[in-house]
């Protein structure tokens, strides 16, 4: 395993980190002794950066995890989140407090490493989701998430601050440039690389704005999220089991359907010796920026695919000319 620095905070974190999210359904199921497996078979490959969050199957990952590691008695750099409702972002302060120490009391440890924000941000919490969006004011306000985040750091509680890169551009930039936060969550693959690479104006994904080069040049650490478009970039894009209902929109513009279908543009980054999912994680390592790319696993399977991407190499120029022209096409 390669090791990457997070940051400012520096932490040394493995290039691959172990997502825990409910998409990926091992987590937060009841198969512990899957749940074993895997999470074992990460450490064996070297795997120290292990990323939860409380919403994730209502606080069963959390608890599987904290599970799991306490079985192997192993020492990670762990992570977990808060996602305020919208009663509890009326008084945010204390609803953050509240969250993580149930969120410590689940996965049974005194501390995580990494406290993130979860909920989308944009100014005057208008960002058409249908979920629960922060405005600014709601983060840095008196009684707002900081002042929750610092309470919990002086009490030992949380370690670093960071957040979710998903809202409105011009939110995520201005939470970059506070310098409150260590860390940033930057989606990031190979169907909107506009956290890393410029996109056309009217480009159909939402315009990250080099967020990564931002976020880097300030020392922030950067945890690229859904370099596998949630199945999307892999063999089998119902490989996680989307055959009823499509999974929920992260990200503006990166609908699951409509991702499976870009999708097909990137066929020949397929070899003998490199899927689709390979060509993907390896794309996202290719960037310096990036201290950990979090991947969802089902099974050991794709845990296994995914450490082989460490020190496979990047893509080749060829290659990424290519996709150059693809994204300045917008896919078309």
């Amino acid at each position: 395993m390669r090791m990457r620095t997070l940051g400012k905070t520096g932490i040394s974190v493995s290039e691959i980190g172990f997502g825990t999210g409910g998409i990926s359904r091992l987590m937060v199921g009841d198969d512990h002794e899957a749940q074993l497996r895997a999470v074992r078979g990460a450490l064996d490959g070297g795997v120290n950066f292990f990323d939860t969050a409380m919403g994730y199957g209502s606080g069963k990952s959390e608890a599987n995890l904290g599970a799991a590691l306490k079985r192997l008695g192993a020492e990670v750099v762990l992570t977990t989140k808060i996602r305020l409702t919208a009663e509890e972002r009326e008084a945010p302060e204390e609803a953050v407090v509240a969250s993580v120490e149930k969120s410590l009391e689940r996965l049974g440890r005194p501390q995580v490493d990494l406290i993130q924000i979860h909920n989308y941000v944009a100014p005057g919490r208008d960002w058409p989701v249908g979920e629960v969006v922060f405005d600014l004011h709601d983060i840095y306000g008196v009684g707002g998430v900081l002042d929750g985040f610092m309470e919990l750091r002086d009490r030992g509680l949380v370690r670093f601050f960071g957040f979710t890169g998903v809202g409105h551009p011009a939110a995520l930039a201005e939470m970059i440039d506070s310098g409150e936060f260590h860390t940033v969550q930057a989606y990031f693959n190979l169907l909107n690389p506009s956290a890393a690479y410029p996109v056309p104006e009217g480009f159909s994904a939402v315009d990250y704005g080099l967020l990564i080069e931002r976020a880097a040049s300030i020392g922030m650490g950067v945890l690229a999220i859904r370099a596998l478009a949630l199945g999307a970039l892999t063999a089998e894009p119902n490989l996680l089991g989307f055959l009823d209902a499509r999974p929920p929109v992260l990200s503006l513009g990166s609908e699951y359907d409509e991702d499976v279908a870009r999708a097909e543009k990137l066929a020949f980054l397929v070899r003998e010796d490199c899927t689709l999912a390979q060509a993907a994680l390896r794309f996202v390592l290719m960037r310096d920026e990036v201290s950990c790319a979090l991947v969802g696993f089902s099974g050991e399977e794709q845990l296994a695919e995914a450490l082989s991407c460490v020190g496979a190499g990047p893509l080749t120029e060829g290659e990424v000319q290519r996709l150059k022209h693809i994204w300045e096409n917008d896919f078309a």
